[in-house]
Order: structure tokens, then C-alpha cells, then sequence
């Protein structure tokens, strides 16, 4: 067995998020801890700017947000450092989420059970791929995000526009924007399941993402849009329902937060589902390679006859008639002395003048 046709057995061809609910929570997990390193410093900042309150930080979730507001202003010495070291983290794990991400991948495109060994392969061995593909995309998708957000504000200051016209104008190219990046992290997310499907490099990947948009475009970003809109009602629903539960006590707050995080392992299972739909489109993609060869014929070795030589012709000497034999035999001639004569006839001139001399 050839170590193509073996990697190609490993592979799963219908693949689904539910068949690898340990790589889904292990991406659950990564993004719980980068959501509580990005938030403790800003409970710690409010805290401190309710402390004086008997129900502490219960008061930020007041009616009417004016005890929230109030924090802020109390806090505004520590919101830029805390911001910008919280925007910082965010960046750093964006990058680093690529480990989690390829090993999400690698588990869905697999086959049979995995182990740990299997599992951190997936994860390690397109980092330098998705290295570059993440600092590509991130900087297509901010260039042109804000050429179109540059030609809404252009468009908005023109005289015939009045203020709601404007803010209607901005608006609108605000989601364009958007759109044009969700739909940019569409073919982003294709280039990095081929990364890890075919273990493809940089160029080959963007070359094998843009074949499969090409390919079936429509399918593409219908299955993409169904799973991101039923993700984003999820988490709107989650974060509905737990604010509603209360914060009066402990264990409404811990209600509302396993409701919330109900929602975002509901929209991590949907981002999965997309993952594995992503990897059936890319292999619909793929180009067909026929592999079958037709058998060989044996060669056929001819070898030359040997070469028989031919029996010499026998000199058949006709009898000579009775009579003749007779006067031969009468004037003494031999039958073999005509033969003689005859031989000497044909030979050389010259021989034949000396023999009469």
C-alpha cells in the first residue's frame, strides 16, 4: 500500500461536526480563557469604582445604566492602559487561535479514532501556512473594509445630503464593509481547510480556495450564511435569556452564564458544521487525477529460426537410350567421357589450343 492510498483512507470523506465534540470544546475552552484574560482587568477596573456600594457590582446592571456610566467616568485614569493592553491580548490570540483552529480541522478531515499525538499534528504542522494566510487576509480585509468606509464618508459630505441622509449613507457602506469581510473570511477559511486537507502551502491553497468559490460559489456562501445567521440568533438568544435570569443573586449570575455559554458552544458547534461542509466543497473542488493505468502486455520475445541449409540437388542423368549404349559400348566409349569433352569444351581457349599442340 502505497503512503498516498494510505492517507487517503485516513481521510473522512463525510465529515460532521458531531462526530468531534472534544476538538469542538477544545476550542470552547481556548476562547473561555482569552475571554476571562480580556475581562479581568475591566472587573477589577469596575470593581474598584463600586466597591462603596452595598451591592457592589450588582449596581452596573441597573435600569436606566447611569451607576455604569458613573464607573466609567470614575475610572477613566485606568480605561486607555486597560483598553490597549486588552486590545493587545485580543490580537495575540486572534494569531495564536490558529493552533486550536487547525486542530479543528485536522479532527474533522480524519478518519477513526484520534489520539493526543494525532490531535497536536493536526494543530502544528500547518502553523507556518496559516501564519501567512492570517496576516494576508488581515490586511486585504483592512485595506479594502476601509476604502469602502473612506468612499461612505466621501459620498455622505456632499451638499445634497442632509444629516439623517448622511448617517443613512454611512450606515449602508458600514455594512458593505462588513460584508466584504465576512465574505473575504469566507475564502480565508477555505485556503486554511486545504492547508490542512491536502497539506498545501501558501500559493496552493489560495489557488485551490479560489477554484472551489469559482467551482460553486452558491453553495459556498449559502451553507456559510445559513450556519453564521442560525450562530448569530443563537448567541443574540443566549445573551437575551441571561441578562433576563438576574444578577440579584449568585445563582441567577450563574444561571445567566451557562445560558450565554449554552449559546456559545451551540455557535461554536454551527462554526464546526461550516468547517466540515468547507472540507466536502473543497473536495467537490478538487481536480480529478485518473490513477488507473491499463495493464501492460507481456512482451513477446521472437527468436529467429534456425537456418536450415538446403539439400544439394542431385544430378539425375537421363539413361541413354538402348541404342546409343550400344554403339558406345561398340566404339569403346566410356558414358562419362561425353562429360569430359563437354568440360573441356567450356574451358579456356587457350587450354585448349595448347592441349591440341
Amino acid at each position: 500500500m502505497t503512503t498516498m492510498q494510505h492517507a487517503e483512507e485516513r481521510l473522512e470523506h463525510a465529515p460532521a461536526a458531531w462526530r468531534r465534540p472534544g476538538a469542538v470544546f477544545v476550542m470552547y475552552a481556548y476562547r473561555l480563557v482569552v475571554a476571562s484574560l480580556v475581562a479581568t482587568p475591566f472587573a477589577v477596573m469596575f470593581g474598584a469604582a463600586t466597591g462603596g456600594y452595598p451591592r457592589r457590582d450588582a449596581v452596573l446592571f441597573d435600569e436606566g445604566g447611569l451607576l455604569f456610566i458613573e464607573a466609567i467616568r470614575r475610572s477613566n485614569a485606568a480605561m486607555p492602559p486597560v483598553t490597549m493592553g486588552a486590545l493587545a491580548l485580543l490580537v495575540v490570540a486572534s494569531f495564536a487561535s490558529i493552533v486550536p483552529l487547525a486542530a479543528l480541522i485536522g479532527a474533522l478531515s480524519a478518519k477513526g479514532r484520534l489520539t493526543a499525538r494525532d490531535f497536536g499534528a493536526f494543530a502544528l504542522r500547518p502553523v507556518g501556512t496559516f501564519a501567512l494566510l492570517f496576516g494576508a487576509f488581515a490586511v486585504v480585509q483592512a485595506i479594502l473594509g476601509a476604502i469602502v468606509m473612506a468612499i461612505g464618508g466621501a459620498i455622505s459630505r456632499r451638499p445634497s445630503f442632509d444629516a439623517p441622509g448622511a448617517d443613512r449613507v454611512k450606515l449602508a457602506f458600514a455594512i458593505a464593509a462588513v460584508v466584504l469581510v465576512l465574505v473575504i473570511g469566507v475564502v480565508h477559511d477555505l485556503a486554511r481547510v486545504t492547508a490542512v486537507r491536502d497539506e498545501l502551502g501558501f500559493r496552493a491553497s489560495l489557488r485551490r480556495a479560489w477554484q472551489t468559490v469559482k467551482k460553486s460559489h452558491v453553495k459556498v456562501f449559502g451553507a456559510w450564511a445559513a450556519r453564521a445567521t442560525l450562530g448569530a440568533v443563537m448567541l443574540f438568544a443566549g445573551l437575551s435569556i441571561g441578562s433576563r435570569v438576574g444578577v440579584d443573586t449568585g445563582a441567577k449570575v450563574a444561571a445567566g452564564f451557562l445560558v450565554y455559554q449554552a449559546s456559545v458552544i451551540g455557535a461554536l458547534f454551527l462554526r464546526a458544521s461550516w468547517l466540515a461542509s468547507a472540507i466536502r466543497h473543497v473536495d467537490a473542488a478538487r481536480p480529478v487525477v485518473n490513477a488507473v493505468t491499463e495493464p501492460e502486455e507481456p512482451a513477446v520475445v521472437e527468436f529467429a529460426a534456425p537456418a536450415v541449409a538446403e539439400p544439394a540437388a542431385e544430378v539425375v542423368t537421363e539413361p541413354e537410350p538402348a541404342e546409343h549404349a550400344e554403339e558406345n559400348r561398340s566404339n569403346g566409349a566410356h558414358p562419362s567421357a561425353e562429360l569430359d569433352v563437354a568440360a573441356t569444351e567450356k574451358s579456356d581457349p587457350a587450354d585448349n589450343r595448347s592441349a591440341e599442340a
